[in-house]
């Protein structure tokens, strides 16, 4: 039947998904047998016509045929591995368009036969600058399915090694995309990174990247999420928090009055992430509120506070006041037990300690200078660009230039379904 192969499995692909239920149980049992045949034969076969029947399968309005074709496509990278590798650009368009599938089922199988073409180091970062490339050039897919399709990648592949690769052809000056869309990638992995399950790991080793314990690559990791982070500054604040870099958190606070343009989008943005602060990824954060002789302890109020000045009067301005007004009373109620006979300050004695069996801000060895200039650097690249803009725009005419008003701005922390999630503890 080899030689045949892709003739039969043409002809069944055709009935899989027949209107006759007898006709689609014979197609699938025929399927499965002529499958069962290929994958455990021994003798060669030319890949060549079988992947074409494959792929012509694919644009299948029927899902039957769709699921089908991709479990023969997955089968074959599994059993041919090295003899795939010379038609993965031959089928990886059609891998692509399948992710706007309306069909769930389609997608998440499309998403295994993807990772199982990302195992190999060179097709990884292929398959990777293919899907941000598709995100770049269709806005409904990232919006609709761009959450999926990351957490997707993490639970199949390495979440680590997906956050990494996608930050570096994000950041690493690739003319690719543009400094929106960048902005906008970042938000969307930035919400997986605080909401998703998948990524536990990962939010574990970025928790102890400030530590004195870290190792050289949990370090990395952070500084490497961090550069493409500037990208979005209330996404690298709250990088910062979730790294307990409060510090650096604090420092970006301050220059978000000077250097961050503080729009309708950029405050809808701190508005979702006071929501998450009330979420158990945020507990840690919580709970260190109230060391309040910790070293870090007034650069995490100071943070925290920035954040609260820079929301208007909202139920996330009342949350967040409430939550630090706690913390306040409780340092105020303390503070008798703080003070000594000869008038000497215990708060000022234990800011000077260095903290035992706790992370140890001030002895990381993170150069905070270092990505401080980083996000200025890019601060200056995103208002120059913005500048350049409404330049151009002034030659429109005023029909024109309402239509060009962008609304990308409104960014992807309106995902509340996520947010809500990750308040209600299913993380």
């Amino acid at each position: 039947l080899l030689p045949f192969h892709s003739e039969i499995l043409g002809a069944v692909m055709k009935t899989i998904s027949d209107e006759e239920v007898e006709i689609r149980q014979v197609a699938e049992l025929t399927n499965n047998d002529l499958l069962k045949v290929v994958k455990e034969t021994n003798n060669t076969f030319d890949l060549s016509p079988l992947l074409t029947t494959l792929t012509e399968e694919l644009i299948s309005p029927d899902v039957a045929t769709k699921m089908a074709a991709l479990r023969w496509i997955n089968m074959l990278l599994e059993k041919k591995s090295q003899e795939m590798n010379k038609y993965i650009a031959d089928i990886l368009p059609v891998l692509l368009k399948t992710l706007s599938d309306p069909s769930d089922p389609v997608v998440l199988l499309n998403m295994q036969v993807l990772s199982r073409i990302s195992l190999h180091t060179a097709e990884f970062q292929l398959v990777l600058t293919a899907v941000l490339n598709l995100f770049s050039t269709d806005r409904s897919l990232l919006e609709t399915r761009g959450s999926l399709i990351v957490r997707k990648f993490c639970v199949l592949l390495n979440a680590k090694s997906v956050y990494i690769r996608m930050a570096g052809l994000l950041s690493k000056g690739n003319t690719t995309f543009s400094l929106e869309f960048i902005s906008t990638m970042v938000q969307t992995l930035n919400l997986v990174l605080l909401t998703a399950p998948e990524l536990y790991e990962l939010r574990s080793l970025l928790k102890i990247s400030f530590s004195a314990e870290a190792s050289e690559e949990d370090r990395s990791v952070f500084v490497s999420l961090f550069e493409c982070w500037c990208h979005n500054p209330v996404s690298t604040f709250s990088l910062c928090l979730m790294a307990q870099a409060y510090d650096v958190s604090y420092a970006l606070i301050n220059k978000f009055t000077t250097n961050v343009e503080i729009t309708v989008g950029v405050l809808m943005q701190v508005d979702k992430l006071v929501q998450l602060l009330e979420s158990p990824i945020f507990v840690h954060l919580r709970l260190q509120l109230l060391d309040v002789e910790a070293p870090y302890h007034a650069s995490l109020l100071k943070a925290c506070y920035g954040l609260l000045m820079l929301l208007p009067q909202s139920d996330a301005f009342r949350t967040l006041n409430e939550r630090l007004s706690t913390v306040c009373n409780l340092r105020d109620n303390l503070s008798g037990v703080f003070e000594i006979a000869d008038g000497a300050n215990l708060w000022d004695e234990a800011a000077k300690k260095p903290e035992e069996g706790t992370r140890k801000s001030s002895t990381t060895r993170i150069d905070s200078d270092r990505l401080l200039s980083t996000f200025d650097r890019v601060l200056v690249l995103h208002n120059k660009v913005k500048q350049d803009d409404i330049k151009a725009s002034e030659t429109l005419t005023p029909q024109r230039r309402l239509i060009g008003t962008s609304t990308a701005t409104m960014g992807r922390f309106s995902d509340t379904e996520e947010v809500r999630s990750a308040r209600e503890g299913k993380v």
